[in-house]
């Protein structure tokens, strides 16, 4: 019986999940990656070390391990049972290439590309030894009779969606950036097989051990959708709208487990999607998801997509997400804990700030909100680029907000799965600056940038210019031309606003916004659903300028977060800062800032590569029974710590004095 009511209620969702004829796109569209130009003091010279430095550093890296030689064996036949690396090290490499594939997009590099296409070389040609397309070089050379974790296999283990999801978004970015189409057509080869063997009965039930698949399917049938000859010169095993079918079954298919294994709350597959009450599990497969989810809704503009989209954010961002954006408080399933359960030795994989990143963007295209956006700022700049040393070649798995000096960055590891997930996200935040709607433009960072866009019918040049995020003055320049009328909608950072009732960290912000056009104040900037709207018709040379006070704020968490009561961590603009004890300073577990105690902020030119560092006054105790003695405090962002040696450091500073 349980077999039959899988069939149809499954079968139902793949026939209801076809994308009705003229379905309302989202609310905001992304501007294209090579239409964006970043000249900016803060992100040009990190954008240019990752180039430079960390895509070849991880690439070499993946190569010394066997990463390659997989695809090589597979090609080449070899059957010795050996394999390279964890099974999902062919994802890896194809998330690097889609990483790379964004930095080829803003800047060619001749030599970045010749190397790309040498990898996709090998790939397509492994996938061309199997008759159907098939390539999961781990399942092929250790488990041949598990594809697809079927047979008594595991996709949780195996990752075969996972390494399909990664080779599909890397096909799509890498034409995207170069118009070549060798790695797309093995990906689109591969998405038809996947099409034909997975699905309603009598195809398998088969779902995600690993999201990533169900975005990136959105992507390829975006990328169908926008040019539709591309399909038929591919000579493409599949039609557009099955690829966003297949989509929809890996997220509807959750929760009926007749016929294969349950991946439980750890895999997102513990009840059925649209059920889910909150976002649970392993906390990179359960954001990618979410990711999916909100990425469906807007291609497909079903209901039910929506507010399950919404329904995890909220879930995510307002019960279970930390000061500096990153996710996942368990080390034991590195995943979710309970609603508020943030301890500050917390897990925090920095993959898993990615996929709140990803997740949050999805969620700004869906529903034009600036909240997203907000705390995709939050991530990126605090729990993702920590990722990475500022020397470009040392990483960190988990980033937890208070640790010892056995805490170090890593050379790399045995699942170096944070750097190819660092490279995709550092690689589409150009493409992230600016979106557009059908009444104008949305500016939602705030990285000096240039960029070509119509707005009004008309073509328009804008340039961003900012010392963001260590200053809080933005000046837009609009170039139209001609004159033209469209409205101009610019974040309004949380930060920068009073804390709301559902923040899960109460800020201290004291200030006021202020909004000049043509050097004229705004005497009543409108601010609608996150963003500064101004409507007006355009002309040439037209500026606007917003500063956005920056203060130093104390932060405080909920109530509900036990981990954190009685503590303050100390934020300026975005960034999140933490206390090393580097240089003679006493370890922060000592230390405590009373309130009245003012925070000073100072750009320190030659630290760090150039950062606003906090300076206070903190107690602490000299021994027992012995009055608290002063001492001088300097707290740095966190994104750098780690790199000024090791040390104890935290986030979160005792703000009462600790008992005697």
């Amino acid at each position: 019986m349980g077999v039959l009511v899988l069939t149809v209620c499954l079968a139902a969702v793949w026939l209801c999940g076809s994308v009705p004829a003229g379905a309302a796109p989202g609310r905001l569209e992304p501007l294209p990656l090579r239409s964006v130009t970043v000249d900016d003091a803060f992100w040009s010279p990190m954008l240019d070390l990752w180039t430079q430095v960390t895509l070849t550093d991880s690439l070499d890296k993946f190569e010394r391990d066997g990463a390659l030689r997989n695809f090589e064996k597979v090609r080449d036949g070899v059957r010795d049972g050996e394999h390279a690396g964890p099974p999902w090290y062919d994802g890896l490499i194809y998330e690097m290439i889609r990483g790379c594939a964004d930095f080829l997009a803003r800047r060619p590099d001749a030599r970045l590309q010749a190397r790309l296409d040498a990898i996709i070389d090998r790939v397509s040609a492994a996938a061309a030894a199997d008759p159907d397309g098939y390539l999961m070089t781990w399942t092929q050379l250790k488990e041949p009779t598990h594809r697809f974790g079927m047979n008594g296999g595991d996709d949780n283990w195996q990752h075969e969606i996972y390494n399909l999801g990664a080779m599909v978004e890397a096909g799509v970015h890498y034409y995207r950036a170069t118009g070549r189409t060798t790695l797309l057509r093995t990906a689109v080869r591969l998405t038809g097989y996947v099409t034909r063997t997975v699905g309603p009965p009598p195809r398998a039930n088969v779902i995600p051990g690993h999201s990533i698949a169900e975005e990136a399917l959105v992507e390829l049938w975006t990328l169908f959708r926008d040019d539709p000859g591309l399909a038929a010169r591919l000579g493409a095993p599949v039609e557009a709208d099955a690829v966003l079918r297949l989509s929809e079954w890996f997220i509807e298919a959750r929760g009926h487990t007749e016929g294969r294994k349950s991946f439980g709350a750890y895999g997102q597959d513990h009840k059925p999607v649209f059920e889910q009450a909150s976002i649970e599990g392993h906390a990179v497969r359960a954001s990618l998801m979410a990711a999916g989810v909100a990425a469906l809704a807007r291609a497909n503009g079903r209901a039910e997509y929506a507010e399950t989209a919404s329904r995890l954010y909220r879930s995510m961002v307002e019960r279970r997400m930390y000061v500096t954006g990153g996710l996942g408080a368990i080390a034991g399933h590195e995943g979710f804990g309970q609603d508020y359960e943030l301890p500050n030795n917390g897990y925090l994989e920095t993959c898993a700030a990615v996929g709140s990143a990803f997740f949050c963007r999805r969620m700004n295209l869906l529903t034009g909100d600036a909240g997203p956006m907000d705390e995709l700022e939050r991530a990126v700049y605090n729990g993702a680029i920590c990722g990475v040393s500022l020397s470009g070649d040392r990483y960190s798995y988990v980033n937890p907000l208070e640790y010892g000096r056995d805490h170090k960055r890593w050379e790399w590891h045995g699942c170096p799965c944070c750097p190819p997930m660092l490279a995709k996200l550092v690689g589409a935040v150009p493409g992230w600056i600016y979106a557009r709607d059908t009444d104008g433009l949305a500016v939602n960072l705030f990285i000096g940038s240039r960029a070509t866009v119509e707005l009004g019918g008309v073509e328009t040049a804008v340039a961003l210019s900012t010392r963001y995020p260590w200053e809080g003055g933005v000046t837009l320049k609009v170039d139209p031309a001609r004159p033209a009328t469209w409205t101009l909608r610019m974040r309004t950072p949380a930060w920068a606003r009073p804390s709301g009732p559902a923040d899960l960290y109460r800020s201290s912000f004291r200030g006021a916004i202020t909004v000049r056009v043509n050097g004229e104040p705004v005497a009543r900037p409108r601010i609608e659903r996150g963003y500064l709207t101004l409507r007006r018709t355009w002309s040439a040379g037209d500026v606007v300028t917003v500063d956005f006070p920056m203060p130093v704020r104390r932060l405080h968490a909920r109530p509900e977060v036990k981990a954190c009561q009685g503590r303050v961590a100390l934020a300026r603009g975005p960034i999140i800062y933490a206390v090393e004890a580097v240089d003679g300073q006493a370890p922060p577990s000592g230390l405590w800032l009373p309130e009245r105690e003012a925070v000073r902020a100072s750009f320190e030119p030659d630290l760090l590569g150039g950062v606003t560092v906090l300076r206070t006054r903190a107690r602490t105790r000299a021994g027992a029974g012995m009055r608290p003695l002063v001492a001088e405090v300097m707290a740095v962002p966190y994104y750098t710590y780690g790199n000024r040696g090791a040390a104890d450091m935290a986030v979160w500073l005792r703000e009462e004095a600790p008992a005697p």
